[in-house]
């Protein structure tokens, strides 16, 4: 019994194999096509047409996903990197950070969501927390 369902998924796996190439090899061959070359029913090929589908967009999304990781990983060594340029104030850093953010956001498509944030709230904290450096600085 378990031999029989072992080479029937060996006939399918083989079937489908055909199919795929004859996808590649004839783009927009129609089920109705590819179910007379292998003599199979076109119900038959349109089932096999849809699991190579579902099979090569689950590979490229998996594709995307590990390519989006090493580009995460990339930048974020990159900013590493910068960091202590940009705690020292200079401005080519600031401005690579300011580029590795974008990029970064880009990547998470941050870059797509609308945010709404009040421009006056945000210079006041960083005002205040300018003053706190400041006063800091004084008292040492």
């Amino acid at each position: 019994m378990a031999n029989q369902r072992q080479a029937r998924r060996r006939a399918v796996e083989a079937r489908r194999t055909r199919v795929a190439e004859l996808m590649l090899a004839n783009p927009g061959i129609s089920a109705v096509a590819i179910g007379r070359q292998l003599g199979v029913s076109h119900t038959t090929a349109a089932k096999d047409v849809r699991a190579i589908r579902e099979e090569w967009a689950e590979r490229r999304r998996q594709a995307y996903e590990e390519r989006l990781v090493e580009d995460l990983i990339r930048t974020d060594a990159a900013i590493a990197a910068l960091w202590p340029n940009v705690a020292a104030g200079k401005g080519w850093a600031i401005d690579r950070l300011v580029s590795l953010i974008t990029t970064r956001m880009k990547l998470l498509g941050l870059d797509m969501v609308r945010h709404e944030v009040d421009i006056g709230e945000i210079l006041a904290r960083y005002l205040a927390r300018a003053a706190e450096g400041e006063d800091a600085s004084a008292g040492a």
